[in-house]
């Protein structure tokens, strides 16, 4: 699962605001000069992939991972550049040549995202849960909700994603996910508020509407969308992803339903 996610031309499920974490990493990576052989060979894969260069990227976080002055987030970024240029099944290596610290929240961030990509859902998790409160971002905990959804603990997640909002109310990619959690188990009381409130959203945005159909389609309400289609959206793809979510819906449980969702998305 990336950690943007998109199945058919339709629906994009966040993480994973994943971005914001690496965004906030970013800004204070850049804030301090390189003071390692590692930390500079990091530096350059980040300029060589921004390039759209991702093989040479690979190696130089490679070879900073393995330099003896390297820290934990050189293996993070070797495992997530792995994932970004689509090789999920290497994403966890670097990472565990050299496991992190219990205590070293990224670098857990990090192994769990991969293990994840990788299709190791159950130690991805494991890996997340310990690092969503060390890392204490909205981003961390959605990474964390989106996870459990897909393993069909919806409970789980809406707590989840409940403590994602507390970091950063009204972000709609964490609201439409919480939504998409409730509406796979059927919480009709849950999900409706935030599907109103995420459509009406003024700053909105295509794949924002595509989730809420999603959420509609999985309760069960597809005249409601019917009749009233989210300005963007064509008919027939408002079409499509109700008939995705009626196929969904129709799975027994809920956990047959997750699976169901994470095997389009995957």
């Amino acid at each position: 699962m990336r950690q943007h996610v998109v199945f058919l031309p339709v629906i994009v499920m966040l993480a994973l605001t994943g971005c914001q974490t690496t965004k906030t990493e970013t800004d204070k990576a850049k804030a301090q000069a390189p003071s390692s052989q590692s930390e500079r060979l990091i530096k350059l894969a980040d300029d060589i992939e921004a390039r759209g260069d991702s093989d040479t990227a690979i190696a130089l976080y490679q070879r900073a991972a393995a330099m003896p002055d390297a820290k934990p987030i050189a293996l993070v970024k070797a495992g997530e550049a792995y994932m970004r240029a689509g090789y999920p099944a290497e994403a966890p290596k670097p990472i565990r040549r050299r496991l992190p610290s219990p205590n070293d929240g990224p670098a857990m961030l990090g192994l769990g995202s991969a293990m994840i990509e990788a299709g190791d859902v159950d130690a991805g998790m494991r890996a997340l849960a310990q690092a969503a409160p060390l890392v204490n971002t909205s981003s961390a905990y959605n990474r964390l909700g989106v996870a459990q959804t897909f393993a069909g603990q919806t409970a789980e997640a809406q707590t989840t994603f409940a403590q994602a909002l507390k970091l950063a109310p009204g972000d709609l990619d964490i609201e439409t996910n919480m939504a998409l959690a409730a509406a796979l188990e059927g919480n009709s009381a849950a999900a409706h508020p935030l599907a109103q409130k995420v459509s009406a959203a003024p700053n909105a945005q295509l794949h924002h509407k595509r989730n809420i159909v999603v959420v509609y389609g999985l309760l069960g309400e597809e005249d409601q969308v019917k009749a009233s289609p989210p300005i963007g959206l064509t008919t027939k793809e408002v079409s499509t992803l109700l008939a995705r979510a009626k196929a969904i819906r129709s799975k027994g449980s809920t956990q047959a339903r997750a699976k169901a969702l994470g095997s389009i998305l995957g």
